[in-house]
């Protein structure tokens, strides 16, 4: 790549036998969907039935989980609510009993106080831009978020250019959470003009039909003319994004100093935008380093993303406008993406390049337990799901699916001058039935480069397990520099066990399984589709879902893979706290049981995996070469403390038949 009603679960299929099935992590919201396609037609019919579920309306969106608000010592809360009979007044005691109409007494105080909220009511709907500043503190954040009972407060523009939602400059301790921000383009921009800002929260947000800008061009500005769009450059927005993060061009910072540090995104739905989610800095620092450290120490968990393809229309397109990518991780370090869905993402042609996720000027990245899937064919360069575009270092690919993307899984590319890609490691991750239209020469991973002069790369791709009919697993001009060990193919698409999440006990070979006080394991009877986007619970805290297990402090509880058939097969997963650690430390275990009886078959054959309170790494649960018989369960077990804090890890495994005995 040479530049840069919504899924909450995608559809999300596999090819066995020459057919699609459809997983369960959608099940209970679809209520239309054929059960086979031709393998000449998948590609369309996916497409076509995401899109049209979701017009149409089959495609049903579950609450998200909420955090209670924080509770504050000090700060004054402005409520804002422009429905019939609240009593508003833009020119009243923005209380409970007369709140503001309008945005307009907002932007004008525009700077907020440590403690300070800015609440709208739910069910309402503006067509104003909220513009707003101040630095709160990380015991007192300000906080922009809704009060009250219905739908999430919906901010939705005219879809101009110079269209934003939320306007936050230099925000430094925020919380924003429970809002809807739409037809802009950009829904929440987060702009700074300054360094050494700390500690922005967002969670529970959904972004859609956030476009307009792409490369700093517009419809106005078409690419054709070579000037960039004035009100883009303003704001330095390279691309239209759901919520952005970016810096002023003018900022400037050395390699020792930050712009942002320390953000959580969390439980963030997108759909129809260019990018649903963005950090852009795009500059090196006056040291002259390559800038991966003007926004440090990001969680992104939780994200939801799916059809963004916000230029497809004709204007964009006749305009040059592309739809580059989805996820975009560019000036970065100490980053974590875990338990998220990126679904037919960077959906319309593009030039230069389309992919779920771009990295550049990045170090220390870490994605684990996602789904990359479906990026689809669009008669554009690379359509793969991750793009290694520039200058990373340290980056981690662990425990992730990528299934079903037009180009290769992974790309990466040492293409630009003073590039470098330094000690990758991708390990036990799983790759499904990519290059299936764009064949750069491999199907799993492909590496590129212009020759001499340019960027090598090093570092370890291992233990990854493999079912590619389009390609090769590792090609590419270079590749033989990155260590390749052990890598596995299976006999048909391995099962992916956030990609088989049901809410019927059994279906796809999987069980979710709680265990009582005499350590008898038994199918947990009550499923909800509120937790977690869909759970199976034993109680209130302890539930299996299609990313996390939680004890509960009061119990074991598993995932649980019954065998259909004889045979040899692998494991793969990583198994890591998911809810910030904290306590004396969980454990886990895999055992397999037979007519024989359990036997414990990870860690090794006694003892439980300690994953520690504190620090986020994890474990890689693999094992190799597991003879099975049909009916077989192989069973994932978490352990809490007993603790009453809530204790939550991510775990995912695979499973794949890697021959017969």
């Amino acid at each position: 790549m040479a530049g840069g009603g919504v899924l909450v679960y995608p559809l999300l299929p596999s090819w066995r036998s020459g057919s699609i099935r459809t997983f369960g992590l959608l099940e209970t919201e679809i209520r239309r969907i054929p059960s086979t396609f031709s393998d000449r037609l998948f590609t369309v019919a996916l497409r076509a039935l995401g899109r049209s579920a979701l017009r149409a309306g089959i495609l049903s969106i579950t609450s998200l989980s909420l955090f209670p608000p924080p509770t504050f010592a000090v700060g004054t809360t402005y409520y804002i609510n422009n429905q019939p009979g609240s009593n508003c007044s833009d020119g009243g005691a923005h209380s409970l009993a007369q709140p503001w109409c309008t945005f307009s007494p907002v932007n004008k105080i525009r700077t907020f106080a440590s403690g300070d909220q800015i609440l709208l009511a739910k069910g309402t709907t503006w067509n104003q831009e909220m513009t707003l500043g101040g630095r709160g503190t990380a015991s007192e954040p300000i906080t922009l978020g809704a009060y009250g009972s219905g739908q999430k407060p919906r901010i939705l523009r005219n879809q101009a250019t110079s269209d934003i939602c939320i306007l936050l400059t230099d925000a430094s301790y925020w919380n924003i959470r429970d809002l809807e921000v739409g037809r802009a383009s950009v829904g929440i921009l987060l702009h700074y003009t300054q360094p050494f800002n700390n500690g922005v929260n967002i969670s529970n947000i959904y972004v859609h039909d956030n476009k307009g800008i792409w490369g700093g061009y517009s419809t106005d500005y078409p690419v054709s003319r070579k000037v960039l769009d004035p009100f883009a450059s303003s704001l330095n927005i390279n691309l239209s994004s759901g919520i952005l993060f970016n810096i002023a061009s003018y900022v400037k910072f050395s390699a020792s100093q930050y712009v942002l540090k320390g953000v959580t995104v969390s439980k963030v739905r997108g759909t129809n935008n260019i990018d649903s989610v963005a950090f852009d800095a795009e500059t090196n620092t006056i040291d002259n380093q390559d800038g991966h450290s003007a926004f440090q120490d990001v969680m992104l968990n939780g994200l939801f993303l799916s059809s963004d393809n916000g230029h497809a229309a004709r204007a964009y397109q006749r305009a040059g406008l592309g739809c580059s990518d989805s996820l975009r991780l560019l000036g970065m370090t100490n980053v974590t993406l875990m338990n998220s869905v990126l679904f037919d993402e960077a959906a319309c042609h593009t030039p230069t390049g389309t992919s779920a996720v771009i990295l550049g000027r990045v170090s220390k990245v870490r994605i684990v337990n996602n789904i990359f899937f479906g990026v689809p064919a669009s008669d554009s360069p690379d359509e793969t799901a991750i793009d290694f575009e520039w200058s990373e270092d340290h980056v981690s690919l662990d425990g992730n699916l990528f299934a079903g993307n037009a180009g290769a899984g992974v790309e990466i590319l040492n293409i630009h001058p003073g590039d470098h890609t330094t000690a990758i490691d991708f390990s036990g991750n799983t790759f499904a039935q990519n290059a299936y239209s764009h064949r750069p020469g491999a199907a799993s991973v492909w590496e590129d480069n212009k020759g001499r002069g340019y960027g090598t790369p090093t570092g370890n791709i291992r233990n990854n397990l493999y079912f590619e009919q389009h390609g090769r697993f590792l090609d590419g001009k270079n590749i033989k520099l990155i260590a390749d060990v052990n890598e596995l193919q299976t006999t048909t698409v391995a099962n992916y066990a956030a990609e088989q999440f049901s809410s019927v006990q059994g279906k796809y070979q999987w069980h979710y399984m709680s265990e009582s006080k005499d350590s008898t394991w038994s199918d947990m009877t009550s499923y909800s589709g509120s937790v977690e986007n869909g759970a199976w619970q034993a109680a209130d805290s302890q539930y299996v879902s299609a990313f996390k297990l939680a004890s509960g402090g009061t119990g074991g509880v598993a995932r649980a893979w019954v065998a259909p058939r004889a045979g040899v097969v692998s494991i793969r997963g990583v198994v890591l706290r998911s809810d910030g650690g904290g306590g004396s430390g969980v454990n886990a275990v895999i055992s397999q049981v037979s007519g024989r009886g359990a036997t414990q078959i990870w860690p090794g054959p006694a003892g439980k995996q300690l994953i520690a309170g504190t620090g986020n790494l994890g474990y890689e649960a693999n094992v190799d070469n597991i003879q099975v018989f049909e009916g077989d369960v192989i069973r994932f077990e978490f352990h809490g403390s007993g603790e009453s804090a809530p204790e939550v890890v991510s775990w995912t495994p695979s499973i794949g038949y890697v021959g017969r005995r």
